[in-house]
């Protein structure tokens, strides 16, 4: 499943790289880079005075030059993305050298290879969406657009802060717009002159500038972070099945179940609308971390949940009548036709019949959906007259800072969409003035009494449709004569008509007659042949016509031809008003979204087979605080599991006691399943939803970060150990105390010292600087000593049973206990692989020799003691005769002939002998 269509609005991103900046941020570590970027994402407006149609977001940061995570999780909130501009300040500064040194040629051939691995992070990922560019001084290397030299306003700070200014002054409205003010007032814009040029490199790319009038007051600006939203990088959220996976057949086999379960997305998303759709994506990939937004829209989520017969009420009578609406889309094709009679008059509209669709779709919504959703919703929370919610509007449902923080999400959701109700009245008495509702859906067209001479070329239609009727009643008439049948002949729209409606831009609109059984063909020929032509020969029949039908046909569509001329200005002037009220219905969308997301975490929340829990949210870092999950699932698998009941498990994560959990067991044994259910559930949480546990408290996570799975990067020549490594030091380079880190092995790609040290390492370094939950799975035991050197470390392990029946057999409970498990069982799961016995008996024996502690030692001893190698032997061949002699005299004893108390004297006897 492709959720990043390119028919949905996608965001446009700058990228400008800075070497120069990262030198002075962070002289210590020459691994990372500064990073400005500046994006332009679509905006719905609010109301009818609101003219900002586009967001310009601004954020700058320091990452990993090798890996670039923070820019991948900055995408991945981001997405869909259209357009990726990429440049680097460095390379105007080269070429606008000349000459070049040594020193020049290495710092322009580092920028190139910057230039290759940020591509390759971008045109790897799959929520792209490809565009062109017609711009000369860019390189489209895959999906991404290099610009080797940053364009010609943008070559130094002081001529890059001029231009952008001027632009921004326009498009924000002006000198003195409170956009415009916000813009000046900004610090680090200010202060850094980087995000400036990245602003300013969008505007270039975009074509926005201060000449073009229908960009003035159109957009915002807005201060990005990191830390906005829960940061989720690709890894993470493909570890936690985030999305559905891309090219769904193959991916599918892999992740398991179907587009329902293979996904948290999938999961989740019981939207009735395609806007609901739309908005759950954005919140999953815009996890919330601010308190009192998370609590709004669980206490909405809880109040449906509560209340299910009104919930069922509001999906199936408020929200399926809007299951075929998209709204936004509505609005689009709104605007499209508005520009286009203002820039060119009416001939740039095109065919009338698409913009009075337009408004007939609008006339629908505004005059019969709308208002059985508000019914439906008042079930759940009626309004009151006095309510303070009424003159509240309800923000864009993307999880970000605009969104209501205070009140409850369905009542002030209520208010709004009375509020558009409201506004709306005027735009269904201008289509019901327009609009021939008596020809619609059929066909579009103004309505006849709205001018004289429409009134008499509609006459003329209707008289057609008569005579119409009347052909098809003598042709009945003369095929019963012929056939003996009556009643087989039908009366369709031809293929060239343009569809049922027989609008004038279909071609010629003509009808044809059609009898059901192709052999009836025969019948026409031979007696009818003077008075029809056959057509077609199909199999759903024969069709045919009469000259007296082509006629009728023509005439019709001359006619209609006639009517679309004099409607024409009518049509645009309609078009000019009905354009006026797209901010109205695009708040709408906003809200119907909203509801409709609330709506199906919900939903799933109340049809879940095992039930789902509200969690308890929390938000600090004192001790005490953490995440304790008491029964949790993994919300994909247990639905994949239809035949077997899903095992649930306690997880508990707490800051001061047990903030790092270690997990072993054997493999197969449902460690991956257990850590990355926590993932999931962190996610779900911070949407809003209710989890799949029995009981939950949560402290809200700032970052998830993951190092799972085991593969290469063949092309860019890195291993598979290499990539475990990249991911580890990205991991420890961007976590905080507020992160929580999943690890499902470390270290396996190396010798098994190299990777335990490695591991162990790591882990002391996470508990001891960084303080934040982590879960790590493993299967180097020595690991578990951790327990006894640090308090907050805590071993479990994943349990199983090996088979009583004396054979290798093991049985996965799939439980998860407290303490270490020393046995990885791998010996046992090869051999469920049919591996050859053979293998297997050799496995099993160089694993026994292995087991004995000192084994290594001895074998490391005895290659650097060569000269007491022998000594030793000797030693060794005396002590073994003499415990050989020792039993052999033991076995002569008469002990099992004699009474107790002559044993003991008789065994005292042997042993001073002996001694």
């Amino acid at each position: 499943m492709d959720l990043s269509s390119s028919s949905n609005p996608t965001t446009s991103i700058a990228i400008i790289l800075s070497r120069r900046n990262s030198s002075i941020a962070n002289s210590n570590n020459t691994n990372t880079i500064h990073l400005a970027v500046a994006a332009k994402k679509p905006r719905k407006r609010h109301s009818a005075r609101d003219a900002v149609k586009f967001t310009l977001e601004h954020c700058n940061f320091m990452d990993d030059k090798r890996r670039f995570v923070n820019l991948d999780a900055l995408l991945t909130r981001l997405a869909p993305v259209g357009r990726v501009y990429v440049s680097c300040t460095e390379s105007a500064e080269l070429n606008a050298k000349s000459g070049k040194n040594h020193k020049q040629v290495r710092r322009a051939r580092e920028i190139s290879d910057l230039f290759t691995k940020i591509a390759e992070v971008i045109d790897s990922r799959t929520d792209i969406v490809i565009s062109t560019n017609d711009s000369d001084d860019s390189s489209s290397n895959g999906l991404t657009q290099v610009v080797s030299t940053l364009p010609k306003p943008l070559h130094n700070p002081v001529s890059a802060v001029d231009y952008t200014d001027t632009t921004m002054r326009h498009i924000l409205g002006g000198e003195s717009s409170p956009n415009h003010l916000t813009y000046r007032g900004d610090k680090r814009l200010a202060d850094d002159m980087l995000l400036k040029r990245a602003l300013g490199f969008l505007l270039h790319k975009e074509h926005i500038s201060d000449h073009n009038e229908e960009d003035f007051g159109a957009y915002e600006t807005k201060a990005g972070t990191l830390d906005s939203h829960l940061t989720l990088d690709r890894t993470a959220a493909e570890a936690i099945n985030l999305l559905p996976p891309p090219h769904g057949g193959v991916a599918t086999c892999v992740v398991g179940g179907d587009v329902n379960t293979n996904s948290l997305y999938g999961v989740l998303n019981k939207c009735k609308t395609k806007m609901g759709s739309r908005t759950l994506e954005i919140w999953l990939r815009q996890p919330l971390v601010k308190y009192k937004q998370i609590l709004r829209r669980q206490e909405a989520v809880s109040a449906m949940v509560e209340n299910q017969l009104n919930l069922h009420r509001l999906r199936d009578e408020g929200l399926s009548v809007l299951s075929g609406v998209d709204l936004d889309k509505l609005c689009s094709t709104i605007l499209s036709f508005t520009a286009a009679c203002s820039s060119d008059g009416t001939g740039a509209m095109g065919n009338t019949s698409a913009a009075l669709e337009s408004l007939y779709k609008l006339h629908y919504f505004a005059d019969g959906q709308l208002p059985r959703l508000i019914e439906a919703l008042e079930e759940i929370c009626p309004s009151d007259a006095n309510n303070e919610e009424e003159d509240k509007v309800v923000a864009p449902p993307t999880g970000g800072d605009q969104e209501e923080e205070e009140g409850c999400a369905l009542r002030s959701g209520l208010a709004s969409l009375k509020r558009v109700q409201k506004e709306l009245v005027r735009s269904v008495q201008l289509v019901e003035a327009v609009l021939d509702f008596d020809a619609a859906p059929r066909a579009f067209l103004v309505k006849p009494q709205f001018d004289e001479e429409l009134t008499d070329v509609r006459a003329e239609l209707d008289a057609i449709e008569v005579e119409k009727d009347q052909l098809h009643e003598e042709m009945n008439e003369l095929w019963e004569e012929v056939s003996g049948s009556a009643g087989q002949v039908r009366l369709e729209n031809s293929e060239s008509s343009g569809g049922a409606g027989g609008n004038a831009s279909g071609g010629s609109c003509v009808w044809q007659f059609r009898l059901p059984k192709t052999n009836d063909s025969k019948i026409l020929q031979q007696r009818l042949k003077h008075e029809v032509t056959v057509h077609r020969l199909l199999k759903n029949g024969v069709y045919f016509s009469t000259k007296a039908l082509r006629q009728l046909g023509t005439k019709k569509h001359d006619l209609l031809a006639e009517y679309e001329s004099r409607q024409r200005d009518i049509v645009k002037n309609a078009m000019s008003v009905a354009g006026t009220y797209v901010p109205v219905l695009e708040r709408a969308s906003v809200v119907v979204a909203e509801l409709d997301v609330l709506a199906s975490l919900a939903h799933a929340a109340v049809q879940s087979p095992h039930g789902y829990c509200r969690p308890i949210m929390t938000d600090g870092e004192e001790d005490g605080m953490g995440i304790e999950l008491e029964e949790a699932r993994h919300p994909c698998v247990e639905l994949q599991q239809r035949e077997t009941q899903f095992i649930s498990n306690d997880i508990k994560l707490v800051f001061g006691s047990s903030s790092f959990l270690i997990v072993t067991g054997p493999n197969m044994g449902g460690k991956s399943t257990y850590i990355r259910s926590l993932g999931a559930i962190i996610t779900m949480a911070q949407i809003g939803s209710y989890v799949p546990c029995k009981s939950a408290k949560i402290n809200i996570v700032h970052h998830i970060l993951a190092r799972v799975g085991a593969g290469d990067v063949q092309d860019r020549g890195i291993s598979t150990f290499m990539a475990e490594m990249l991911e580890a030091s990205s991991i420890l380079q961007a976590a905080t105390k507020r992160s929580l880190i999943i690890i499902d092995e470390l270290g396996r790609g190396t010798s098994t010292f190299d990777g335990y040290g490695l591991a162990s390492a790591i882990s002391e370094y996470i508990v001891q600087r960084i303080g934040c939950m982590t879960v790590f799975a493993t299967h180097f035991h020595e690991l578990t000593a951790l327990e006894e050197s640090e308090h907050v470390v805590k071993n479990c392990h994943v349990t199983a049973q090996k088979a009583t029946d004396g054979s290798n057999g093991l049985t996965f409970l799939y439980k998860v206990r407290p303490g270490p498990c020393l046995e990885s069982f791998g010996i046992q799961v090869a051999e469920m692989a049919n591996v050859p016995p053979i293998v297997i008996a050799d496995a099993k024996r160089k694993a026994k020799q292995l087991e004995n502690f000192d084994y290594r030692k001895k074998r490391k001893a005895g290659k650097e003691d060569n000269e007491n190698e022998n000594e030793d032997e000797h030693l060794n061949a005396e002590e073994t005769a003499s415990a050989v002699d020792f039993v052999n005299r033991y076995r002569k004893l008469p002990l099992s002939c004699l009474p107790p108390g002559e044993k003991i004297n008789v065994l005292r006897n042997f042993l001073k002998t002996t001694q």
